[in-house]
């Protein structure tokens, strides 16, 4: 079994991080039954769904229309 560590974030989303890959999917890459040993609370972060999204240093250049236009 691979080692994993459980990590709850703020935003009450779950991830399961490997710690340690087993022989079987060293060789194999099929994930086998997870062992998790360890968790992990991070009170002061989100996870990378819930995290606010950089805009693009170009994003100020694009000029979009507020109107949907129609044929």
């Amino acid at each position: 079994m691979c080692d994993y560590t459980q990590r709850e974030y703020s935003c009450g989303h779950f991830r399961w991080i490997a710690s340690k890959w087993c022989r079987d999917y060293t060789i194999t890459h099929k994930r086998c039954q997870p062992n998790v040993t360890s968790f992990e609370y991070r009170a002061e972060e989100q996870c990378g769904d819930c995290k606010p999204k950089p805009l693009t240093p170009w994003e100020s250049m694009i000029k979009r229309s507020s109107k949907k236009q129609t044929n």
